[in-house]
């Protein structure tokens, strides 16, 4: 049978000489002939086939070309090659910039935001409140009693009731075990919060967990919390942690009477102290200045004796050869001073032994005293 779509051609004559022994010097092949449907079949298949090569090479560069991305700023990138991290060490995290990968299903990338502080807040053992009183820091009304399973709270080692929550802020230090390590770390995270609050709080007592040691209570939490995330190794840095502690609701007011009373105390304590150090230190100030003005007048009586002990020294030879003679020599001395320094003098005549002279003055201005005279104030 001959197919019907097939155009009947007619045997293909071959001429082929050749002699024994030789290779054959002439092969003639007549071809067949062409018609025009077969022409057009071929040329729109050729035509096809390279529409089809050129769609290939567009969708192969798409295809690539969609593996470009771009890591921004602030964040750092991570390459999965069929669900593994693609590299080992500093490798494996990718930094800002422009950068390639398979598309998917080969690879997958998953970014991880360093940059920017990240907060976690604990409020398991905190009172019952709504978002607008988060808002505002608005208190709940006081109930009489505490709500069991409504209310959060924390036991202290006296076995008191507090409430307590703390806010964690960090940043990411090591992107692939962030996002690697566990499915959720923001809940591990808030967890491991509220375990410190918990395992801080059975260490205080009520008083000193809101009042006396707060700042001790706070670091137990810190301390707590950084083990945790350490042992998971999260790949985290705390960068603060704020903790708030207060009484339950409906006795807060009684502990804020008795934490004004203390303060009343505490203060009137410090200023009774601080009046009493200035006053000492007033009545210290009086007594040195008193010693070092006695010490100044001593040391000038001391130096005032022990020059005229020296002067006395120096004349005791003359005085000891000639006591009459010194003596009468010292009295024309100290009348030479005396009358240089008197206003007015006046001779009296001698008088006959064993008579008595009167003597009278009239004195109309009062006598003026020198430097010496003067009378100290």
């Amino acid at each position: 049978m001959t197919d019907p779509k097939k155009p009947d051609l007619p045997d293909l004559p071959e001429k082929i000489e050749a002699t024994a022994g030789k290779e054959p010097e002439t092969v003639q092949v007549a071809r067949p002939m062409e018609d025009s449907s077969t022409r057009a079949l071929s040329d729109a298949l050729s035509s096809s086939f390279k529409i089809i090569k050129v769609l290939m090479v567009g969708l192969v560069v798409i295809f690539l070309g969609s593996g470009v991305f771009t890591v921004e700023p602030n964040e750092v990138a991570v390459v999965l090659r069929f669900g593994k991290p693609l590299g080992s060490g500093p490798d494996q995290v990718l930094q800002q910039g422009l950068h390639w990968s398979f598309p998917s299903p080969i690879d997958e990338i998953v970014t991880v935001p360093i940059g920017e502080t990240r907060n976690i807040t604990a409020t398991n053992c905190w009172y019952a409140e709504t978002p607008e009183m988060q808002v505002s820091g608005q208190l709940p009304f006081a109930m009489p009693s505490l709500r069991p399973g409504v209310d959060g709270y924390a036991l202290t080692s006296d076995g008191n009731i507090i409430h307590t929550k703390a806010t964690a802020q960090y940043l990411i230090s090591d992107p692939v075990s962030f996002a690697f390590s566990f499915l959720h770390v923001e809940d591990l995270l808030e967890n491991a919060l509220n375990n410190s609050l918990l395992f801080a709080s059975a260490q205080f007592s009520a008083e000193d967990a809101l009042y006396r040691n707060r700042l001790a209570h706070k670091e137990k939490v810190r301390m707590r919390f950084l083990e945790s995330i350490q042992k998971a190794k999260l790949g985290i840095e705390l960068q603060s942690l704020d903790v708030q502690t207060l009484p339950p609701i409906f006795v807060k007011q009684a502990f804020e009477l008795v934490t004004q009373t203390e303060q009343s105390v505490s203060q009137m304590r410090n200023e009774a102290e601080g009046d009493a150090s200035a006053m000492l230190r007033l009545a210290e100030g009086k007594a040195q200045a008193i010693i070092s003005e006695g010490l100044t007048k001593s040391n000038l009586i001391t130096s005032r004796i022990r020059a005229d002990a020296n002067v006395f020294k120096k004349h005791l030879p003359h005085y000891e050869s000639n006591p009459e003679f010194y003596r009468k020599r010292l009295i024309i001395e100290g009348m030479g001073r005396v009358l240089a320094n008197a206003q007015d003098t006046w001779l009296l005549p001698g008088v006959e032994d064993g008579s008595s002279q009167e003597l009278r003055l009239q004195l109309n201005r009062e006598p003026t005293l020198t430097g010496e005279d003067q009378p100290e104030e």
